[in-house]
């Protein structure tokens, strides 16, 4: 009889967590939207320049917005500070035009979704 008890209070456990999981709805697009512009850093990007390329590309290209800092992370990748964020799609405009910039994204905000540490 016992036996019988606790298997149907862990029966009874088990469909109410299933149905609280269930219950549960996806996200607003518009929501997630905005979700995204939030995980980058405004008005931060990370260039990216063709092999052999001078750090002065930056400037030429992307100057007219203000550049705060730059700072050269290896490989041609450089992180750009500026004082006017004219977004992602003027930049890649502007990229375009310029056969010494490889590549351009905003500096994205990544966070740890454990309590760990890196090893």
């Amino acid at each position: 009889m016992l036996f019988v008890a606790r298997w149907c209070t862990a029966f009874v456990v088990a469909f109410a967590t299933l149905g609280a999981a269930c219950s549960q709805s996806a996200q607003d697009p518009a929501n997630s939207q905005n979700d995204l512009r939030q995980t980058r850093v405004p008005g931060e990007y990370l260039v990216t320049l063709v092999a052999g390329a001078d750090a002065k590309a930056i400037a030429e290209v992307y100057g007219r917005f203000g550049i705060k800092a730059t700072q050269d992370l290896g490989n041609d990748l450089f992180l750009v500070k500026l004082a006017e964020d004219p977004g992602l799609p003027k930049l890649e405009e502007l990229r375009g035009q310029s056969l010494k910039i490889k590549a351009v994204q905003p500096n994205f905000i990544y966070r740890s979704s454990g309590s760990g540490s890196f090893r």
